[in-house]
């Protein structure tokens, strides 16, 4: 999946073998458009702006794929020459079906490096084989090989509004649900509670994966 229509579909969930999802079909993928991002609960006053004070997310990769952390990290920049750096939030985090190939589409664990982070979706609708909830969007990157990974996403399982569904792709069942298709997993508890702390802080605009 190249394009960006595709957005929704790329790495909603896990293989199925996993009790996660599969990726839907390129043809299918490129006829469903992302919806527009609703307003962040998340915010940046004037004076944090002036103060430089600043957030932004870390995933740092462990020995298994399923079993990373994600960090919320604040920045008070008022002195660029010595920044204070406070770590406010840290969960447990997966990315990929189990590989370490950061070339394998919808299998490999996210390249390194840094993230635009394009948009904040407290209630991200993408269906049954898409992304739903709290989610944020990452975009693209390139692997080592010059490959774009492509339409990644921070996200968990669950309905839109945030609650637990009945079924796949909408119910957390545990440990098999950090797999994904190459984006990162949170469960649902640890999800809301970095969305909670975005609303205390300026947003976070940039993810950094090592």
């Amino acid at each position: 999946m190249n394009t960006r229509t595709s957005r929704l579909l790329l790495c909603a969930a896990a293989a199925a073998l996993s009790g996660g999802l599969m990726a839907v079909p390129t043809a299918q993928a490129r006829s469903t458009a992302l919806p527009a991002a609703e307003r962040s609960t998340g915010h940046t006053t004037a004076a944090q702006a002036a103060s430089g004070n600043y957030t932004y997310l870390e995933f740092k990769k462990g020995a298994n794929p399923q079993n990373s952390r994600l960090y919320f990290v604040y920045v008070q920049g008022s002195n660029p020459d010595h920044p204070r750096i406070h770590t406010l939030g840290s969960w447990r985090a997966g990315s990929g079906n189990g590989s370490k190939d950061t070339c394998a589409s919808n299998a490999g664990w996210l390249p390194n490096g840094t993230y635009s982070i394009k948009a904040f979706y407290p209630q991200h609708r993408g269906g049954p084989h898409g992304v739903n909830g709290i989610a944020w969007y990452v975009g693209d990157h390139k692997c080592h090989s010059g490959r774009w990974r492509t339409d990644l996403f921070v996200h968990s399982e669950m309905l839109p509004n945030g609650s637990a569904g009945g079924s796949e792709p909408y119910r957390w069942d545990g440990d098999s649900d950090y797999k994904s298709n190459g984006c990162i997993k949170l469960k649902p508890s640890d999800i809301r509670a970095l969305r909670n702390l975005q609303a205390s802080y300026p947003n976070p605009h940039t993810l950094t994966v090592h």
